[in-house]
């Protein structure tokens, strides 16, 4: 069950949605610089540059994502990621 600083991401290229679940904070490389996400955000939409995101789940892993270009939507605590190519970064 999902805490009340939970919220929905999705991760999604053209061939794959590579991930799924419930995250309390996002911090993805945007347009304008690093932008982070966390619950109630107003709605926004950007464009994702190559970079890392970095992904803090609901349980409290911290998972990382390179992904390459796309965009970023928020809307009514769901964050969409469209990528066109997304890789897992091991976080040390």
């Amino acid at each position: 069950m999902a805490s009340d600083s939970a919220f929905k991401l999705k991760v999604a290229t053209p061939d794959e949605v590579f991930y799924e679940g419930d995250v309390v904070s996002i911090v993805a490389p945007a347009a304008l610089g690093f932008v982070g996400i966390l619950k109630n955000h107003a709605p926004y939409v950007t464009t994702v540059q190559s970079g890392d995101m970095t992904v803090r789940e609901d349980g409290g892993q911290t998972k990382q994502f390179h992904v390459e270009g796309g965009f970023l939507e928020v809307q009514k605590n769901r964050v969409l990621v469209l990528t066109d190519k997304v890789s897992p970064v091991a976080v040390a």
